[in-house]
């Protein structure tokens, strides 16, 4: 197979990805939950937020090369769940910003194709797997799901133009990369400073797109999903996915 190439084994029911690193960026405290744990380990509706998380990642994917990326207090999370998935410590998560944390899962990372969402969004088992992932992509939404204050972006032809603040429709903290995009991103990467490390994943997928990637815009049709950043989201009753 091309190492370029995403490969989808078909099977009665959906179409899977295989080959592929799922990264989870988990390093961040959530102080807003005012929670004593790791913030993959706080629970909502009784069921860890890695659990909702690898739940869907497992139903969408063939046999994933799962890698969460932890910072705060990371033994708790190896006693957990070290013997589900792999796990790699960001021990300067207190100084640098999620793009160190998804560059520690890339380089970690074996296979030809790679995604990473952000570690407080519980979602639905349909937005992974009703993707085509023949192409890389970001996951949006339009239906006001993602909280206002999140990064925002503008698209043309269903093609991402730009991610930034203040805009309507949301990025839902997920993209995947395949490619062209996939090269960039380890080029980007292998040229990692101190100044890089302070950056966010949203920066990274605009300096791509400045370098001549293309990420489409996905929304899924029944998808639902929601980020845990406060103690209202984790007491939401409307949670039903």
């Amino acid at each position: 197979m091309n190492r370029n190439t995403a490969k989808i084994v078909s099977s009665k029911d959906s179409k899977k990805l295989e080959d592929v690193s799922v990264a989870i960026l988990n390093a961040g405290v959530g102080a807003r939950i005012k929670s004593c744990e790791p913030r993959s380990l706080i629970k909502v509706k009784n069921k860890q937020i890695i659990d909702w998380q690898l739940d869907a990642i497992e139903f969408a994917f063939v046999e994933p090369d799962i890698i969460t990326v932890v910072g705060y207090k990371p033994q708790r999370v190896f006693k957990k769940i070290g013997d589900k998935i792999r796990i790699v410590e960001n021990q300067l998560h207190e100084s640098t910003n999620n793009a160190e944390s998804l560059r520690l899962a890339f380089n970690a990372s074996v296979t030809s194709n790679f995604i990473f969402l952000h570690g407080d969004l519980i979602f639905n088992r349909e937005l992974l797997s009703e993707i085509d992932y023949s192409e890389s992509f970001i996951v949006v939404d339009s239906k006001g799901m993602m909280k206002k204050s999140e990064v925002g972006l503008t698209e043309v032809d269903a093609k991402l133009s730009v991610l930034s603040y203040g805009l309507e429709k949301k990025w839902c903290q997920i993209a995947f990369f395949t490619g062209k995009e996939l090269n960039l991103l380890r080029g980007l990467f292998n040229k990692f400073n101190e100044t890089s490390k302070k950056m966010l994943s949203f920066e990274l997928i605009n300096q791509i797109i400045s370098d001549g990637g293309s990420f489409k815009c996905i929304e899924p049709k029944s998808m639902k999903i929601l980020e845990i950043d406060t103690i209202k989201d984790v007491k939401n009753e409307d949670i039903n996915f």
